[in-house]
């Protein structure tokens, strides 16, 4: 049996719950190691649900769903099935008892925030296929960067991003794309048709059996000047300060305050203000944005995605963080890097990439 499935079936007791109905494509895939029952690309919310209850699995499809499902869907654990026509509705085949859901359902008890706990901490299997995906979103981003040339719009930039992700069955989740001035002038630069003429950003949330990674690189046609390099650089240093304060078994909320110190040391004390500074993550793009209130405390063998930023300057990686320290999943070879000592850990973040200016 799932031990995924053995986590959740005796959670039930401690909820006071006969079953839980899970429709949620992040939970999906986590308790199946991949599964995703959607036909929707952009939807949360699947086509098909599973009823876990004490002593078994119950898939719930439409008869049009279920085929496919059953064909080509990862299943670790054995279920029975329930189909239903498609002009039905879910509640006509759930069988009585007093259950949670991670949607919202009539009569149930929204059990999400529970699911999101329980998948908190990443098997050698899924700790595997992040690194694979890490490196191959990496890989993507900055083949991308390595070729922009003044003139290329964002649109372009986000297309060719898209089209490298899809090619490898990675769903682009996310995708930042913000040329010069925009860089400074927005948090979430969603893509337009400004062209660029010397700096770009790149960020890219990617997904793929669930798992998701998230990185931004920097490029500058031409030296940036000092001023822009030393603030990068010293976002490097809070990045590191928010690494090291990111420990097993340490508080949440007292992480943030380490954060808020890193960026008062390093000139910038209001700087947490501007931006979430991110999370913890695993199948969602941040299972949830830290803040000075969150509770509970860190997990070892979660990964984390800090993503600080200052005006024009964003540091953004994806980490798996062991007992012993964190591991870099979105990394390549082929970057610039600026290297960050903090005691016997020595941390790597992404520099600028400075490409030729045109003559």
């Amino acid at each position: 049996m799932s031990d995924k499935l053995t986590r959740l079936q005796q959670a039930l007791a401690d909820w006071q719950l006969d079953g839980v109905l899970l429709t949620r494509r992040d939970n999906i895939a986590w308790l199946t190691e991949g599964a995703s029952y959607y036909v929707v690309e952009r939807a949360e919310i699947g086509v098909a649900s599973l009823l876990i209850t004490r002593d078994k699995v119950l898939l719930l499809a439409p008869d049009n769903e279920l085929p496919r499902i059953l064909a080509e869907e990862p299943m670790p654990f054995s279920c029975d099935t329930r189909s239903y026509a498609w002009f039905q509705t879910l509640e006509s085949v759930l069988p009585p008892g007093k259950f949670g859901s991670d949607v919202s359902q009539h009569g149930m008890c929204d059990v999400q925030s529970q699911m999101i706990n329980l998948r908190q901490g990443l098997n050698t299997v899924e700790q595997q296929r992040f690194r694979t995906l890490g490196h191959e979103a990496a890989h993507i981003v900055e083949r991308v960067a390595r070729q922009l040339r003044a003139g290329v719009t964002e649109w372009q930039v986000e297309a060719e991003i898209a089209a490298a992700c899809l090619a490898r069955g990675i769903r682009p989740m996310c995708t930042l794309v913000a040329a010069d001035e925009r860089i400074a002038a927005f948090k979430h630069p969603v893509p337009t048709e400004k062209k660029l003429h010397r700096k770009m950003l790149i960020t890219l949330g990617a997904e793929r059996q669930g798992l998701h990674v998230s990185l931004t690189r920097l490029v500058h046609i031409g030296e940036p000047d000092e001023a822009l390099r030393q603030r990068h650089k010293a976002l490097c240093q809070i990045h590191a300060e928010m690494l090291c304060a990111t420990q097993p078994g340490r508080q949440w909320k007292d992480v943030f305050q380490s954060i808020q110190l890193a960026y008062q040391e390093h000139g910038y004390a209001d700087g947490w203000r501007e931006h979430h500074q991110g999370g913890p993550a695993g199948y969602g793009c941040r299972d949830w944005i830290i803040t000075p209130e969150t509770p509970g405390e860190v997990q070892s063998e979660t990964a984390l995605v800090w993503n600080p930023t200052l005006s024009g300057v964003k540091s953004e990686d994806t980490f798996l963080l062991h007992a012993e320290g964190c591991e870099a999943l979105t990394r390549t070879a082929n970057w610039p890097l600026i290297r960050v000592q903090r005691g016997k850990h020595t941390w790597q973040f992404a520099d600028w990439l400075v490409l030729p200016a045109s003559s």
